[in-house]
């Protein structure tokens, strides 16, 4: 398995809110962890900083996801893969 963690950088309306944004990433397959960060929020948007943790995850998804949201994602700004033996 591939344990795999996304940093991206993420521009949203102010509706849905980030606890939504958060919820909705968590239920993708594979993945167990969300976080999200607001770094910027003006009158119409926030600027968001996520991390998203999980095994086999698959960055199509993500996006897809966060498009169905009317989020758009500005860049990825880190992946971290690791090998996992789950034996």
């Amino acid at each position: 398995m591939l344990k795999i963690k996304y940093n991206l950088d993420v521009l949203k309306p102010h509706h849905p809110s980030s606890d939504i944004v958060a919820r909705t990433l968590l239920a993708i397959r594979g993945a167990s962890f969300v976080k999200v960060s607001v770094d910027e929020l003006d009158q119409k948007t926030a600027s968001l900083h996520i991390e998203i943790e999980g095994f086999d995850l698959d960055i199509d998804i993500i996006i897809k996801t966060l498009e169905e949201l009317n989020c758009a994602l500005h860049s990825v700004d880190e992946v971290v893969c690791e090998k996992v033996d789950k034996s």
